[in-house]
Protein backbone atom coordinates (compact mmCIF):
# COMPACT_ATOMS: atom_id res chain seq x y z
CA UNK A 1 0.00 0.00 0.00
CA UNK A 2 1.65 3.25 -0.95
CA UNK A 3 0.66 6.63 0.64
CA UNK A 4 1.12 9.69 -0.30
CA UNK A 5 1.52 12.01 2.52
CA UNK A 6 1.88 15.52 0.90
CA UNK A 7 -0.54 17.17 -1.01
CA UNK A 8 0.06 16.97 -4.63
CA UNK A 9 -1.80 18.73 -7.76
CA UNK A 10 -1.73 16.60 -11.30
CA UNK A 11 -2.84 18.30 -14.09
CA UNK A 12 -3.48 16.28 -17.42
CA UNK A 13 -4.20 18.45 -20.36
CA UNK A 14 -6.42 16.82 -23.20
CA UNK A 15 -7.96 13.53 -22.90
CA UNK A 16 -8.56 10.35 -25.20
CA UNK A 17 -5.80 7.76 -25.19
CA UNK A 18 -2.77 9.39 -23.87
CA UNK A 19 -4.86 11.45 -20.88
CA UNK A 20 -7.10 9.38 -20.05
CA UNK A 21 -4.49 6.71 -20.18
CA UNK A 22 -2.52 8.74 -17.91
CA UNK A 23 -5.37 9.64 -15.38
CA UNK A 24 -6.24 5.59 -15.42
CA UNK A 25 -2.98 5.15 -14.57
CA UNK A 26 -2.59 7.71 -11.61
CA UNK A 27 -5.98 6.15 -10.23
CA UNK A 28 -4.28 3.34 -9.56
CA UNK A 29 -1.31 3.92 -8.61
CA UNK A 30 -2.43 6.23 -6.14
CA UNK A 31 -5.64 6.04 -5.17
CA UNK A 32 -6.50 2.41 -5.57
CA UNK A 33 -3.42 1.10 -3.41
CA UNK A 34 -5.45 0.00 -0.51
CA UNK A 35 -4.78 -3.85 -0.07
CA UNK A 36 -8.77 -4.82 -0.61
CA UNK A 37 -9.18 -3.28 -3.87
CA UNK A 38 -10.14 -5.85 -6.39
CA UNK A 39 -11.96 -3.20 -8.87
CA UNK A 40 -15.59 -4.15 -8.04
CA UNK A 41 -16.04 -0.82 -6.56
CA UNK A 42 -14.35 3.24 -6.15
CA UNK A 43 -11.20 2.80 -4.62
CA UNK A 44 -11.21 4.91 -1.23
CA UNK A 45 -10.64 8.59 -1.26
CA UNK A 46 -7.16 10.28 -0.98
CA UNK A 47 -7.58 14.13 0.48
CA UNK A 48 -3.58 14.36 -0.52
CA UNK A 49 -4.26 13.92 -4.09
CA UNK A 50 -5.54 16.55 -6.52
CA UNK A 51 -6.13 15.35 -10.45
CA UNK A 52 -7.80 17.65 -12.97
CA UNK A 53 -8.01 16.56 -16.34
CA UNK A 54 -8.81 19.41 -18.72
CA UNK A 55 -10.23 18.63 -22.07
CA UNK A 56 -13.02 20.59 -23.74
CA UNK A 57 -14.88 17.44 -24.38
CA UNK A 58 -17.42 15.46 -22.24
CA UNK A 59 -16.23 12.14 -23.55
CA UNK A 60 -13.57 9.70 -25.06
CA UNK A 61 -13.99 9.66 -29.15
CA UNK A 62 -12.72 6.38 -30.51
CA UNK A 63 -10.86 8.62 -33.74
CA UNK A 64 -9.28 5.31 -35.41
CA UNK A 65 -12.95 4.59 -36.77
CA UNK A 66 -13.68 7.78 -38.10
CA UNK A 67 -14.28 7.63 -41.40
CA UNK A 68 -16.30 4.09 -40.73
CA UNK A 69 -18.47 6.36 -38.47
CA UNK A 70 -19.05 8.70 -41.73
CA UNK A 71 -20.64 6.26 -43.53
CA UNK A 72 -22.22 3.71 -40.80
CA UNK A 73 -24.23 5.51 -38.45
CA UNK A 74 -24.81 2.68 -36.31
CA UNK A 75 -20.91 2.04 -36.03
CA UNK A 76 -20.57 6.16 -35.52
CA UNK A 77 -22.98 6.32 -32.60
CA UNK A 78 -20.59 4.57 -30.65
CA UNK A 79 -17.42 6.04 -31.47
CA UNK A 80 -18.04 8.94 -28.53
CA UNK A 81 -17.87 7.66 -24.84
CA UNK A 82 -19.12 10.32 -22.28
CA UNK A 83 -16.77 10.73 -19.13
CA UNK A 84 -20.04 9.75 -16.98
CA UNK A 85 -19.72 6.03 -18.47
CA UNK A 86 -16.24 5.58 -16.88
CA UNK A 87 -17.12 5.32 -12.55
CA UNK A 88 -13.51 5.51 -11.65
CA UNK A 89 -13.18 8.88 -13.45
CA UNK A 90 -15.80 9.92 -10.97
CA UNK A 91 -13.54 9.69 -7.99
CA UNK A 92 -13.74 12.26 -5.31
CA UNK A 93 -9.64 13.11 -5.68
CA UNK A 94 -10.33 13.86 -9.55
CA UNK A 95 -11.84 16.71 -11.52
CA UNK A 96 -12.80 17.22 -14.71
CA UNK A 97 -12.39 20.57 -16.00
CA UNK A 98 -14.17 21.14 -19.27
CA UNK A 99 -12.60 23.62 -20.84
CA UNK A 100 -10.57 24.54 -24.43
CA UNK A 101 -6.67 25.12 -23.24
CA UNK A 102 -5.52 28.36 -24.38
CA UNK A 103 -1.43 28.27 -22.81
CA UNK A 104 0.56 25.91 -20.83
CA UNK A 105 3.18 27.60 -18.66
CA UNK A 106 5.88 25.99 -16.19
CA UNK A 107 3.47 26.60 -13.36
CA UNK A 108 -0.46 26.67 -14.50
CA UNK A 109 -2.65 25.91 -17.53
CA UNK A 110 -4.57 28.72 -18.50
CA UNK A 111 -8.55 28.01 -19.73
CA UNK A 112 -10.13 29.97 -23.07
CA UNK A 113 -13.13 32.36 -21.59
CA UNK A 114 -11.54 31.75 -18.20
CA UNK A 115 -9.77 33.67 -15.70
CA UNK A 116 -9.18 30.52 -13.59
CA UNK A 117 -5.78 28.83 -13.96
CA UNK A 118 -4.93 25.65 -13.19
CA UNK A 119 -1.90 25.44 -10.89
CA UNK A 120 0.34 22.11 -11.00
CA UNK A 121 3.18 20.30 -8.98
CA UNK A 122 3.21 17.47 -12.11
CA UNK A 123 2.03 17.83 -15.41
CA UNK A 124 0.67 15.51 -18.41
CA UNK A 125 0.65 17.18 -21.86
CA UNK A 126 -1.48 14.96 -23.84
CA UNK A 127 -2.75 17.55 -26.57
CA UNK A 128 -2.30 15.14 -28.99
CA UNK A 129 -2.94 16.75 -33.21
CA UNK A 130 -5.47 18.86 -34.96
CA UNK A 131 -7.36 18.03 -37.61
CA UNK A 132 -10.15 19.46 -39.41
CA UNK A 133 -13.72 18.35 -38.93
CA UNK A 134 -15.29 15.73 -39.40
CA UNK A 135 -11.77 13.80 -39.25
CA UNK A 136 -11.42 15.88 -36.24
CA UNK A 137 -14.28 16.31 -33.93
CA UNK A 138 -15.74 19.63 -33.55
CA UNK A 139 -18.26 18.75 -31.12
CA UNK A 140 -18.09 19.12 -27.20
CA UNK A 141 -20.79 16.52 -26.02
CA UNK A 142 -22.03 13.69 -27.51
CA UNK A 143 -25.49 15.17 -28.41
CA UNK A 144 -23.69 18.05 -30.72
CA UNK A 145 -21.51 14.79 -32.21
CA UNK A 146 -24.43 12.62 -33.22
CA UNK A 147 -26.42 15.84 -34.60
CA UNK A 148 -23.26 16.85 -36.87
CA UNK A 149 -22.51 13.14 -37.69
CA UNK A 150 -25.91 13.03 -38.62
CA UNK A 151 -25.61 15.63 -41.17
CA UNK A 152 -22.53 14.29 -42.55
CA UNK A 153 -24.08 10.75 -43.21
CA UNK A 154 -26.63 12.11 -44.95
CA UNK A 155 -25.22 14.23 -47.40
CA UNK A 156 -22.66 11.26 -47.73
CA UNK A 157 -25.75 9.19 -48.78
CA UNK A 158 -27.51 11.80 -50.95
CA UNK A 159 -24.08 12.67 -52.88
CA UNK A 160 -23.87 10.81 -56.23
CA UNK A 161 -19.93 12.04 -56.07
CA UNK A 162 -17.42 12.80 -53.48
CA UNK A 163 -14.28 13.77 -53.88
CA UNK A 164 -11.48 13.71 -50.90
CA UNK A 165 -8.53 15.20 -50.98
CA UNK A 166 -5.24 13.87 -49.71
CA UNK A 167 -3.46 10.33 -49.77
CA UNK A 168 -2.50 9.87 -46.57
CA UNK A 169 -3.66 6.96 -44.30
CA UNK A 170 -7.31 9.32 -43.31
CA UNK A 171 -7.97 10.09 -47.32
CA UNK A 172 -7.21 6.71 -47.84
CA UNK A 173 -9.86 4.89 -45.46
CA UNK A 174 -12.15 7.48 -46.02
CA UNK A 175 -12.53 7.03 -49.81
CA UNK A 176 -11.95 3.42 -49.62
CA UNK A 177 -14.90 3.52 -46.66
CA UNK A 178 -17.31 5.67 -49.05
CA UNK A 179 -17.09 3.04 -51.86
CA UNK A 180 -17.19 -0.01 -49.89
CA UNK A 181 -20.49 1.18 -48.06
CA UNK A 182 -21.80 3.01 -51.60
CA UNK A 183 -20.08 0.98 -54.59
CA UNK A 184 -22.66 3.41 -56.75
CA UNK A 185 -20.97 6.51 -55.91
CA UNK A 186 -18.25 7.98 -57.93
CA UNK A 187 -15.55 8.33 -55.45
CA UNK A 188 -12.03 10.22 -56.23
CA UNK A 189 -8.85 10.95 -54.34
CA UNK A 190 -6.64 13.37 -55.38
CA UNK A 191 -2.73 13.27 -54.00
CA UNK A 192 -0.27 15.31 -54.90
CA UNK A 193 2.54 12.68 -54.98
CA UNK A 194 2.77 9.79 -56.97
CA UNK A 195 2.11 6.83 -54.72
CA UNK A 196 0.10 7.65 -51.39
CA UNK A 197 1.05 7.74 -47.83
CA UNK A 198 4.15 9.59 -46.76
CA UNK A 199 6.29 8.44 -44.44
CA UNK A 200 8.33 5.82 -43.88
CA UNK A 201 7.16 3.10 -45.78
CA UNK A 202 8.38 0.57 -48.82
CA UNK A 203 6.71 1.22 -52.35
CA UNK A 204 5.55 -2.05 -52.02
CA UNK A 205 3.06 -0.96 -49.17
CA UNK A 206 1.76 1.84 -51.13
CA UNK A 207 1.70 0.09 -54.37
CA UNK A 208 -0.77 -2.81 -52.10
CA UNK A 209 -3.25 0.38 -51.55
CA UNK A 210 -3.30 1.67 -54.80
CA UNK A 211 -4.23 -1.97 -55.76
CA UNK A 212 -7.23 -2.51 -52.83
CA UNK A 213 -8.34 1.48 -54.32
CA UNK A 214 -8.21 0.53 -57.74
CA UNK A 215 -10.23 -3.31 -56.69
CA UNK A 216 -12.99 -1.01 -54.97
CA UNK A 217 -13.87 0.93 -57.63
CA UNK A 218 -11.77 4.41 -56.39
CA UNK A 219 -11.11 6.70 -59.27
CA UNK A 220 -7.31 7.79 -58.35
CA UNK A 221 -5.83 11.21 -59.38
CA UNK A 222 -2.15 11.02 -58.22
CA UNK A 223 0.86 13.36 -58.82
CA UNK A 224 -1.82 16.11 -59.16
CA UNK A 225 -2.02 18.91 -56.91
CA UNK A 226 -5.58 20.70 -55.59
CA UNK A 227 -4.76 24.90 -56.66
CA UNK A 228 -8.07 25.91 -56.85
CA UNK A 229 -11.22 24.96 -55.32
CA UNK A 230 -15.05 26.95 -55.74
CA UNK A 231 -17.51 26.05 -53.97
CA UNK A 232 -21.64 27.12 -55.03
CA UNK A 233 -23.43 25.58 -52.15
CA UNK A 234 -22.74 27.15 -48.21
CA UNK A 235 -20.50 24.80 -46.03
CA UNK A 236 -21.73 23.52 -42.83
CA UNK A 237 -20.10 25.86 -40.73
CA UNK A 238 -19.78 29.26 -43.65
CA UNK A 239 -18.27 30.99 -40.79
CA UNK A 240 -15.39 29.72 -38.20
CA UNK A 241 -16.39 29.34 -34.65
CA UNK A 242 -14.71 31.14 -32.08
CA UNK A 243 -11.10 29.50 -31.26
CA UNK A 244 -10.59 28.16 -34.53
CA UNK A 245 -7.24 30.04 -34.21
CA UNK A 246 -6.39 27.65 -31.41
CA UNK A 247 -8.20 23.88 -32.49
CA UNK A 248 -8.03 23.63 -36.23
CA UNK A 249 -11.28 20.30 -35.66
CA UNK A 250 -13.30 23.65 -34.92
CA UNK A 251 -13.03 23.84 -38.69
CA UNK A 252 -15.03 22.06 -40.91
CA UNK A 253 -13.14 20.99 -44.29
CA UNK A 254 -16.41 19.58 -46.07
CA UNK A 255 -17.21 21.72 -48.94
CA UNK A 256 -20.75 20.50 -51.05
CA UNK A 257 -21.17 21.49 -55.06
CA UNK A 258 -17.82 22.27 -55.69
CA UNK A 259 -14.94 22.29 -58.38
CA UNK A 260 -11.64 21.31 -58.03
CA UNK A 261 -8.99 22.53 -60.73
CA UNK A 262 -5.20 20.55 -60.29
CA UNK A 263 -1.91 21.46 -61.32
CA UNK A 264 -2.41 19.52 -64.52
CA UNK A 265 -5.51 21.63 -65.28
CA UNK A 266 -8.05 18.82 -64.78
CA UNK A 267 -11.25 19.94 -63.53
CA UNK A 268 -13.30 17.67 -60.89
CA UNK A 269 -16.62 18.19 -60.15
CA UNK A 270 -18.30 16.69 -56.63
CA UNK A 271 -21.27 17.20 -54.71
CA UNK A 272 -18.93 16.45 -51.72
CA UNK A 273 -15.83 17.28 -51.31
CA UNK A 274 -13.65 16.18 -47.60
CA UNK A 275 -10.06 17.75 -47.52
CA UNK A 276 -8.06 15.45 -45.61
CA UNK A 277 -5.02 16.92 -45.50
CA UNK A 278 -2.26 16.92 -42.64
CA UNK A 279 -2.83 18.07 -39.04
CA UNK A 280 -1.65 20.98 -37.54
CA UNK A 281 0.73 20.37 -33.50
CA UNK A 282 -0.83 21.84 -30.72
CA UNK A 283 2.80 22.94 -29.50
CA UNK A 284 2.45 26.58 -30.01
CA UNK A 285 -0.04 26.26 -26.88
CA UNK A 286 2.85 25.08 -24.51
CA UNK A 287 4.78 28.08 -23.10
CA UNK A 288 7.93 26.01 -21.62
CA UNK A 289 11.39 28.16 -22.44
CA UNK A 290 14.22 26.02 -22.74
CA UNK A 291 16.77 26.01 -20.01
CA UNK A 292 19.56 24.98 -22.53
CA UNK A 293 20.67 25.84 -26.02
CA UNK A 294 18.28 22.73 -27.01
CA UNK A 295 15.16 23.69 -28.30
CA UNK A 296 12.11 22.52 -26.48
CA UNK A 297 10.58 21.33 -29.62
CA UNK A 298 11.28 19.40 -32.85
CA UNK A 299 9.46 19.22 -36.11
CA UNK A 300 8.11 15.94 -34.71
CA UNK A 301 7.15 17.54 -31.47
CA UNK A 302 7.37 18.05 -28.09
CA UNK A 303 11.24 16.37 -27.43
CA UNK A 304 11.02 14.10 -24.43
CA UNK A 305 13.74 11.18 -23.14
CA UNK A 306 12.68 8.08 -22.80
CA UNK A 307 11.14 8.38 -19.89
CA UNK A 308 8.79 11.03 -21.44
CA UNK A 309 9.47 13.83 -19.40
CA UNK A 310 10.20 17.25 -21.39
CA UNK A 311 13.73 17.08 -22.28
CA UNK A 312 14.91 19.86 -20.23
CA UNK A 313 16.54 19.77 -16.62
CA UNK A 314 13.82 22.46 -15.99
CA UNK A 315 10.92 20.62 -16.12
CA UNK A 316 11.35 16.68 -14.66
CA UNK A 317 7.45 17.13 -13.58
CA UNK A 318 6.15 18.05 -16.62
CA UNK A 319 5.54 14.85 -19.05
CA UNK A 320 4.25 15.05 -22.66
CA UNK A 321 2.10 11.61 -23.75
CA UNK A 322 0.68 10.63 -27.07
CA UNK A 323 1.03 12.63 -30.51
CA UNK A 324 2.44 15.52 -29.29
CA UNK A 325 6.05 14.43 -28.35
CA UNK A 326 8.48 13.93 -30.82
CA UNK A 327 8.12 9.88 -30.05
CA UNK A 328 7.40 8.14 -33.46
CA UNK A 329 7.81 8.88 -36.97
CA UNK A 330 3.71 8.03 -37.75
CA UNK A 331 1.48 8.84 -34.58
CA UNK A 332 -0.13 5.86 -33.58
CA UNK A 333 -3.66 5.42 -31.27
CA UNK A 334 -1.84 2.24 -29.44
CA UNK A 335 0.94 3.95 -28.67
CA UNK A 336 -0.39 7.32 -27.30
CA UNK A 337 -2.27 4.77 -24.50
CA UNK A 338 0.88 3.74 -23.61
CA UNK A 339 2.43 6.64 -23.44
CA UNK A 340 -0.04 8.06 -21.57
CA UNK A 341 -0.09 4.93 -18.94
CA UNK A 342 3.89 5.48 -18.65
CA UNK A 343 3.72 8.80 -18.01
CA UNK A 344 0.98 8.47 -15.37
CA UNK A 345 2.91 5.43 -13.43
CA UNK A 346 6.24 8.00 -13.28
CA UNK A 347 4.45 10.74 -11.59
CA UNK A 348 3.17 8.51 -9.47
CA UNK A 349 7.08 7.07 -8.45
CA UNK A 350 7.86 10.11 -8.63
CA UNK A 351 5.44 11.76 -5.87
CA UNK A 352 5.17 8.52 -3.48
CA UNK A 353 9.39 9.03 -3.39
CA UNK A 354 10.63 10.45 -0.11
CA UNK A 355 12.61 13.55 -0.14
CA UNK A 356 16.05 13.56 -1.62
CA UNK A 357 15.22 9.94 -3.16
CA UNK A 358 16.27 8.99 -6.66
CA UNK A 359 12.38 7.40 -8.28
CA UNK A 360 13.47 4.52 -11.06
CA UNK A 361 11.16 5.15 -13.98
CA UNK A 362 9.52 3.42 -16.61
CA UNK A 363 11.32 3.73 -20.05
CA UNK A 364 8.30 4.30 -23.08
CA UNK A 365 8.34 1.47 -25.29
CA UNK A 366 10.07 -0.97 -23.22
CA UNK A 367 9.49 -4.47 -22.14
CA UNK A 368 9.95 -4.93 -18.83
CA UNK A 369 13.18 -2.59 -18.82
CA UNK A 370 13.11 0.06 -16.58
CA UNK A 371 15.68 2.52 -15.96
CA UNK A 372 16.28 6.54 -15.90
CA UNK A 373 16.01 8.05 -12.30
CA UNK A 374 14.16 11.50 -11.27
CA UNK A 375 14.04 13.21 -7.48
CA UNK A 376 11.53 12.15 -5.38
CA UNK A 377 9.42 14.33 -3.26
CA UNK A 378 9.61 18.12 -4.08
CA UNK A 379 10.63 17.53 -7.84
CA UNK A 380 7.51 18.98 -8.92
CA UNK A 381 8.26 22.01 -7.01
CA UNK A 382 11.35 22.88 -8.14
CA UNK A 383 13.40 19.78 -6.60
CA UNK A 384 17.28 19.04 -8.35
CA UNK A 385 15.88 15.68 -10.11
CA UNK A 386 15.65 14.92 -13.31
CA UNK A 387 15.19 11.49 -15.75
CA UNK A 388 17.37 10.26 -18.63
CA UNK A 389 17.07 13.61 -21.12
CA UNK A 390 18.58 14.02 -23.70
CA UNK A 391 18.07 10.07 -24.73
CA UNK A 392 15.29 10.31 -27.00
CA UNK A 393 17.09 12.53 -29.71
CA UNK A 394 20.24 10.00 -30.03
CA UNK A 395 18.55 7.80 -32.77
CA UNK A 396 15.85 7.93 -34.53
CA UNK A 397 12.06 8.63 -33.45
CA UNK A 398 10.32 5.19 -33.07
CA UNK A 399 8.51 3.79 -35.92
CA UNK A 400 6.99 0.65 -35.46
CA UNK A 401 4.49 -0.05 -38.43
CA UNK A 402 1.06 1.12 -39.69
CA UNK A 403 -2.30 -1.07 -40.39
CA UNK A 404 -5.21 0.79 -42.65
CA UNK A 405 -7.96 -0.82 -42.81
CA UNK A 406 -9.62 -0.37 -46.15
CA UNK A 407 -13.14 -0.68 -46.37
CA UNK A 408 -14.61 -3.77 -44.37
CA UNK A 409 -13.07 -6.55 -46.68
CA UNK A 410 -8.93 -5.00 -46.96
CA UNK A 411 -6.92 -3.81 -44.99
CA UNK A 412 -2.82 -3.02 -45.93
CA UNK A 413 -0.16 -3.65 -43.35
CA UNK A 414 3.84 -2.76 -42.82
CA UNK A 415 5.16 -4.14 -39.55
CA UNK A 416 8.71 -2.52 -39.31
CA UNK A 417 10.63 -3.31 -42.71
CA UNK A 418 8.07 -6.24 -43.39
CA UNK A 419 4.78 -5.67 -46.03
CA UNK A 420 2.23 -8.23 -44.62
CA UNK A 421 0.89 -10.15 -47.65
CA UNK A 422 -2.34 -8.90 -48.88
CA UNK A 423 -4.77 -12.15 -47.89
CA UNK A 424 -2.98 -12.62 -44.93
CA UNK A 425 -3.33 -8.78 -43.52
CA UNK A 426 -6.94 -8.80 -43.87
CA UNK A 427 -7.34 -11.07 -41.48
CA UNK A 428 -5.35 -9.54 -38.67
CA UNK A 429 -7.47 -6.35 -38.22
CA UNK A 430 -10.23 -5.86 -35.70
CA UNK A 431 -13.87 -5.79 -37.27
CA UNK A 432 -14.69 -2.80 -34.74
CA UNK A 433 -11.47 -0.93 -36.08
CA UNK A 434 -10.61 -1.78 -32.18
CA UNK A 435 -13.34 -0.24 -30.64
CA UNK A 436 -14.43 -2.31 -28.22
CA UNK A 437 -10.49 -2.97 -27.09
CA UNK A 438 -10.68 0.80 -26.68
CA UNK A 439 -13.24 0.96 -24.38
CA UNK A 440 -12.69 -2.08 -22.48
CA UNK A 441 -9.13 -0.54 -21.62
CA UNK A 442 -10.40 2.89 -20.60
CA UNK A 443 -12.98 0.21 -17.73
CA UNK A 444 -16.71 1.59 -19.28
CA UNK A 445 -18.89 0.75 -16.23
CA UNK A 446 -16.17 -0.95 -14.21
CA UNK A 447 -13.37 -0.16 -12.06
CA UNK A 448 -9.97 -0.47 -13.83
CA UNK A 449 -7.24 -3.10 -12.09
CA UNK A 450 -3.29 -3.37 -12.18
CA UNK A 451 -2.20 -6.08 -14.49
Amino acid sequence: MHLVAKPVRIAVAGGNFAGLNAVKSLYLQLLATNPDYDGTKQAPPNPNVNITLIDRKDGFVHYLGMTRGLTQPEYGSKLWVPYSDMPWLQHPSITIKKSIISRITPTHIELADASENIEFDYLVIALGQSRNAPIGVASSTRSEYLEAMGKYQTSIKEAKSIAVVGGGAVGTELAADIKSDYPDKHVTLVHSRDLPIAGPFKDEFRNHVVDVLKALGVNTVFGERVVEEISTTEAFAPQPPKHSDILSELVDSVKRNATLKTSSGRVIEADLVFNTLGFKTKAPLVDLPSSTDAPIFSPSGIRVNSCLQVDDPKYPNIFAAGDVNNRGLVKLAGAAANSGTVAGKNIAKLVRAKDGEDAVLDIAGGRGGRSGRGAGGDAGRGGRGSGQHGVSDRGAPEYGGIKLVLGEHYAVIQKGEEVVPPEIAKNMVAPDIKLGKATKNLCINAFPISK
